[in-house]
């Protein structure tokens, strides 16, 4: 259990990283179409709580560190208050690397009811999804 939690500890630390960075190229390799396509796919997973499907996207070694609940339990504490969703507003996608792994980031704006809500989703070379970050900007 601890590992668990301390997976999903460096999981979200290392998202919280990604939110600095802008505009970097994308991996060799990697298509920007493409990876907008399985951000949105995933941003509307989440938002539609579809969160099974969500881990089920997930690289192996990262879902190894992280429970269906878990990921519920992040996205509903950020979208409280924000309402319902309602649409996907804007995306952007770009690069990213730490500890040696470069990856694609899918930045997705997505309109609420009440507030807007942005996912940062961050996924490797071979599209599968490596972290996620969900807050109201």
């Amino acid at each position: 259990m601890r590992q668990k939690t301390r997976s999903f500890a460096i999981l979200v630390l290392t998202l919280f990283l990604l939110c600095g960075c802008r505009g970097n190229p994308l991996p060799v390799g990697m298509d920007e179409e493409t990876l907008l396509k399985h951000g949105r796919e995933a941003a509307v997973l989440l938002a539609s709580g579809d969160y099974e499907e969500v881990l089920d996207r997930m690289r192996e070694d990262v879902a190894a560190g992280i429970t269906v609940e878990e990921i519920q339990k992040l996205v509903i504490q950020q979208t409280d208050g924000a309402g319902v969703y309602k649409e996907i507003d804007s995306a952007m996608a770009t690069g990213q690397s730490s500890d040696g792994e470069t990856y694609g980031v899918a930045v997705i704006y997505c309109k609420y009811s009440k507030k807007n809500v942005l996912f940062r989703l961050a996924f490797d070379t071979d599209y599968e999804l490596i972290g996620l970050e969900v807050r109201k900007p």
